[in-house]
């Protein structure tokens, strides 16, 4: 298992201007998906907000550009982060 509270904290750092992102993970599945994403989009919020913590469930929550939805993204599985042209690979964490 990943380190998830280093693995968090590089990610609050990097995505956390709002910019668009690629990440770079594998699914349940076992297939490898790139998604280019946005965090802290406030579209389509009931206003209920998340009823668990999203750090102990190891969870990103992510807007799909692609899709227009919001999906979650486990850390354990992050391969990669490519923010404003530099790539932060999470493999090695």
């Amino acid at each position: 298992m990943k380190n998830n509270d280093k693995t968090f904290s590089i990610i609050d750092k990097l995505v956390s201007t709002g910019k668009i992102f690629s990440a770079n993970f594998t699914k349940k599945d076992g297939t490898l998906r790139t998604m280019n994403c946005r965090v802290n989009v406030q579209k389509d919020l009931k206003g209920v907000g998340l009823n668990y913590d999203r750090r102990k469930a190891r969870n990103l929550i992510v807007w799909d550009l692609h899709a227009n939805a919001y999906r979650t993204i486990k850390t354990d599985s992050l391969n990669w982060i490519r923010i404003q042209g530099n790539t932060y690979n999470f493999e090695t964490l």
